[in-house]
């Protein structure tokens, strides 16, 4: 099975055992001994972490405190490195570190597309931009994973994903699709739309997106366009909420948050639900698939040691367990 989808990636017959059809449809020449890997974003950077943290010249953001401790030493000591999927250009910054292989992995749009062909000429260095959709993660982790000589490692994640998505693959007989609506921000709240990458754990988990009229990913929302909406459950992105529900009468009236269905978020060590949309996603997938309260001892424990080469403390289990709680009415 797993051999069979990795030539969905490698190109048969190509004149470097380790060229790679990326998300393009481009087939890009790997060095066969790739020991500098720069992640253009990140959720290049995550997918990294989990396959080949030892490649990585460092991890393109910030990482806090807290979501180093749910990484393992090697990839918390990291450094940060540029972005290349920022507005700013630090293309110099970019040659200063000599990197062997650039990887984007995310939506594959024209402007990322054109991002991948420009620091491939403009840096002279290869670079491939790989499709982030969870779905394709398996096929993703082993194309990859052979072409940085990763392919052991590669088929432990893949086996994983492709096992977490099994498991969500079919919705319970006679169920109903839950209706959510997942909300960034505090003060300019903004609503996911359906059917777009950040809402995929939905998606894949049978759930239905709810969100006003719009365009674009993410929609300006108000509290009393979500009270119209009446979703089954409420998620937010930010932690802020939390306070600003208790203190409102108004918030505590929605009927998610009457009925113990209004939720923050878990985000370590990164977002669960989207931010960054890479294999983080999956912990969100397994909470959302009802594997929450007394589930997600084992499920972190598991994911957190599979993915991120760190099984979490009883302490982090315990912060984990008060964050995932409902918010009170």
């Amino acid at each position: 099975m797993w051999r069979a989808l990795l030539v969905l990636l490698l190109l048969p017959g190509a004149a470097h055992a380790t060229d790679i059809v990326d998300a393009t449809g481009r087939a890009v020449p790997i060095p066969d001994h790739v020991a500098r890997i720069l992640p253009a974003g990140p959720p290049a950077g995550v997918l990294l972490l989990a396959l080949a943290p030892d490649l990585m010249l460092g991890y393109p953001g910030d990482l806090s405190r807290e979501q180093r401790a749910f990484l393992s030493p090697e990839a918390a000591a990291l450094p940060k490195v540029p972005r290349l999927t920022g507005r700013e250009d630090v293309s110099e910054q970019v040659r200063a570190l000599k990197p062997d292989l650039i990887i984007d992995y995310g939506d594959v749009t024209p402007a990322y597309i054109d991002l991948a062909k420009k620091t491939r000429e403009t840096l002279g260095v290869p670079t491939i931009l790989l499709d982030g959709s969870l779905a394709k993660a398996p096929e993703v982790l082993l194309g990859l994973g052979h072409a940085l000589h990763r392919d052991a490692r590669a088929e432990d994640l893949a086996r994983l994903v492709a096992k977490e998505l099994a498991a969500v693959s079919a919705p319970a007989p006679g169920a109903k699709p839950r209706g959510v609506v997942y909300v960034r921000g505090v003060e300019s709240l903004r609503a996911v739309a359906p059917d777009v990458g950040a809402s995929e754990v939905f998606t894949l988990g049978h759930w239905n997106v709810l969100s006003p009229p719009g365009s674009g990913s993410f929609r300006p929302v108000t509290l009393e366009q979500i009270a119209a909406l009446d979703p089954d459950e409420l998620i937010f992105s930010d932690e802020r909420m939390r306070r600003v529900v208790a203190m409102s009468e108004a918030w505590r009236a929605l009927r998610a948050v009457r009925e113990g269905h209004a939720y923050i978020a878990p985000a370590v060590p990164f977002g669960w639900i989207e931010e960054p949309p890479s294999l983080n996603r999956l912990l969100g997938l397994m909470w959302l698939a009802g594997r929450g309260g007394d589930g997600i001892a084992p499920m972190a424990s598991e994911l957190g040691h599979v993915l991120f080469g760190h099984t979490p403390t009883s302490a982090q289990i315990q912060a984990l367990l008060e964050s995932t709680a409902p918010l009170p009415p």
